[in-house]
């Protein structure tokens, strides 16, 4: 005899013909299912002003957190360098032409032309020839360690104090690149441009040691600087110095919570600046793109032409005579020109598109810079465009760059047969 409790409930082949059936489940409404709407016991969805809050808090935890975009701040920090640093010492035998006492622009006109602007140059302060001398060598070095990413934070500030007192000394003899530049050099003091790629990156793997400010670190000087302009709007200069000396020690070490709201502030600062570089060569495209689409020369395809055939703006006629290779060539060249400068903004931002958007303005600025002589503004523009390439991008062409060069080091100079042994060398580790 088997016992009640061995009896196997679990299976239906045991339960008696009697046994209560389980009640069919009730059909859903149509208009329910039609409507999607959740059960009674699903999770409300918050309220429109707690997302709105929610994405903001977001918003501001991305805006203070991790720097981003840092490689592309590297690459505008050595860009911009280089080409300020190539124009003082291409210039070097003509300094005092351009700049200095035998410039036909006097350093009175200078004065009386910046005091009617607000403008500054710290070549001004004297007229001796010695302090011009000595600004123009500070101006290499400067400009030289700033490139390097030596102690950016503070190079970078004393980097825009160089470009735009040169700049602002010959205001009338310089052309739009050194106006892009003094706007670049200005936005880059905001940024963390020595994160990558510089001898402070370089000491910090070298040292395992942490960003906290201190005497040298960006985060002290910066924070003392900011400090010494601060002081001296209101209080003479002795105590605006005296006012830097005193942060400066203060800054030695800082408490974890001045730590982190000094880092924020730096983050946010940082992804500030590069909004605004980025704003700024779309706005000048969008400006330069409208202009030439009101001009008659533009919409019949014959201002290449006239471009190029400019006295002024042929350092090689020869080669500008090239270039001018009829109606259709210049008519098709022109409509690529307007229309990638008119529909930079909208392209610039698409996945796949921005490359090519971007190829085309590199010529464009390249062909700019050989044929009408205009190497300043051509490379500044250029060096604007690459802010829109991804750090992936950079990073990839970083490395190919390296092996190319180490596979053509290990190949001997480029010598006939070794070109296979140096690209499978140029693999091991």
């Amino acid at each position: 005899m088997t016992s009640v409790d061995s009896t196997p409930e679990s299976t239906p082949e045991s339960a008696p013909d009697f046994a209560p059936r389980p009640a069919p489940m009730p059909e859903v409404p149509r208009q329910v299912a039609r409507t999607g709407s959740k059960p009674a016991d699903a999770p409300a969805r918050p309220p429109l002003d707690i997302r709105i809050a929610e994405a903001v808090v977001a918003f501001f935890a991305r805006l203070s957190g991790r720097p981003r975009g840092t490689y592309q701040a590297a690459l505008l920090r050595i860009g911009f360098g280089a080409v300020f640093l190539a124009s003082l010492v291409r210039e070097f035998l003509n300094r005092r032409e351009i700049w200095g006492d035998e410039s036909p622009w006097s350093n009175d006109m200078a004065r009386r032309l910046l005091s009617g602007i607000d403008g500054f140059s710290v070549l001004l302060v004297r007229d001796d020839r010695w302090w011009f001398e000595l600004m123009y060598v500070l101006a290499i070095a400067v400009t030289a360690l700033f490139v390097l990413g030596w102690h950016t934070r503070a190079m970078s500030v004393l980097f825009c104090l160089m470009v735009v007192s040169f700049n602002s000394r010959s205001l009338l003899m310089t052309d739009g690149g050194d106006t892009v530049l003094t706007l670049m050099s200005f936005y880059l003091m905001f940024t963390a441009c020595g994160r990558v790629w510089s001898l402070d990156a370089r000491r910090l793997r070298r040292t395992g040691g942490s960003r906290s400010p201190g005497p040298g670190q960006e985060g002290g000087v910066f924070v003392a600087l900011v400090a010494a302009v601060a002081v001296g709007l209101v209080l003479p200069w002795w105590l605006s110095l005296l006012g830097a000396a005193l942060v400066l020690t203060g800054m030695w070490r800082l408490p974890r919570e001045l730590e982190q709201l000094r880092a924020a502030v730096v983050a946010a600062a940082h992804h500030c600046a590069l909004f605004v570089i980025a704003a700024q060569v779309c706005v000048v495209y969008a400006a330069a793109g409208m202009l030439k689409v009101q001009g008659e020369t533009w919409q019949n395809g014959t201002a290449l032409h006239y471009a190029l055939n400019i006295e002024y703006f042929q350092p090689w006629p020869w080669l500008s005579d090239l270039a001018d290779g009829g109606p259709v060539a210049a008519t098709a060249l022109a409509y690529l020109t307007v229309f990638s400068q008119v529909g930079f903004v909208f392209l610039v931002f698409a996945k796949r598109v921005k490359y090519v958007v971007i190829a085309i303005m590199v010529a464009m600025h390249m062909g700019i810079a050989v044929l009408l002589g205009l190497p300043a503004f051509s490379a500044s523009m250029a060096l604007g465009d690459l802010i829109f390439l991804p750090t992936a991008f950079l990073l990839y062409a970083r490395s190919l760059g390296g092996r190319l060069v180490r596979s053509r080091a290990r190949g001997g100079g480029g010598k006939p047969g070794t070109g296979a042994a140096a690209a499978e060398g140029a693999g091991r580790p």
